[in-house]
């Protein structure tokens, strides 16, 4: 009787399961394994192998920029979250007076469409957008105001803008979830305000951070509308991926499909490095 209970119990799992895992296989592996296939393929043959696609791509020194220029762009958005979002979840997890208004205003970017965004932020910083008006009207000497858009700073400060929220969430999440009394302990040892937030708060809320950093790491990584709309002359591998296709006439897909494979890989790659990471921190602590 226990085994047929097991038994009913596994097969009532794998029916709950089979409409993600068929959704997982035709979203996520099919169109991958397509990609793949698609790279290895010379361009607009159906038939054959050929891993000229990928030898081109990495064999070449702007090829090789443009991964260096997308890692450091995702890499500088991630530290730079980390660096706003402390601060902003440690003084949010207070509930201060408007405290709702704030997280609101934290998660607008997660909803606002990326190229919405893109042209908001263009707007906003462009050479006669609302920040430089004000800075010549504050600073006179600044005639001409700032150059921000098209630039790699500014590119930079548009990532930050779109996908900090993923880091801020997540470590407003985990020092909330922080209970009080470890505070208090602390504050009845004599530990005072920087040390508890040095030796207390933060290392308790290090996985909250490092959950959120990878998600926006991946997300900047994989950025598409910003950098397509902002980015001027720098551009990642989202969009030499739609060059390849958008282009050339006909359109190289092929080409688009190695560049896609490296992406993907390089992705991968970090992720790993990533956790492994993680463990060595979670087995030191």
């Amino acid at each position: 009787m226990r085994h047929a209970g097991v038994r009913a119990e596994a097969a009532v799992t794998g029916a709950m399961l089979l409409p993600a895992a068929a959704a997982f296989l035709g979203l996520f592996c099919y169109p991958m394994l397509l990609t793949l296939v698609l790279s290895l393929r010379p361009e607009g043959s159906e038939t054959g192998w050929t891993l000229s696609h990928y030898l081109a791509f990495l064999g070449d020194a702007d090829s090789r920029g443009v991964v260096l220029l997308t890692f450091g762009l995702a890499l500088a958005a991630t530290l730079g979250s980390i660096a706003v979002s402390v601060p902003i979840a440690l003084a949010l997890r207070r509930r201060l007076p408007g405290h709702r208004f704030f997280r609101l205003i934290v998660l607008i970017p997660l909803v606002v469409p990326g190229l919405i965004g893109a042209l908001g932020l263009l707007i906003f910083w462009g050479p006669r957008g609302w920040f430089n008006l004000f800075l010549t009207q504050a600073v006179p000497i600044l005639s001409r105001g700032l150059t921000i858009t098209y630039t790699l700073p500014g590119l930079v400060l548009f990532y930050l803008w779109l996908y900090f929220p993923y880091t801020c969430v997540t470590t407003l999440a985990a020092l909330e979830g922080l209970d009080p009394a470890i505070e208090e302990a602390a504050e009845v040892a004599g530990a005072g305000r920087w040390q508890i937030l040095r030796h207390v708060l933060l290392p308790l809320a290090t996985p909250g951070i490092l959950a959120g950093s990878v998600l926006t790491f991946m997300a900047a990584f994989g950025a598409f509308s910003v950098p397509l709309v902002a980015g001027g002359n720098y551009r990642p591998l989202a969009v030499e991926i739609y060059k390849q296709i958008s282009v050339p006439i006909p359109p190289h897909w092929s080409g688009a499909s190695a560049i896609a494979v490296v992406m993907g890989a390089v992705q991968v790659g970090f992720l790993v490095i990533y956790m492994r990471a993680v463990r060595r921190l979670g087995g030191r602590r």
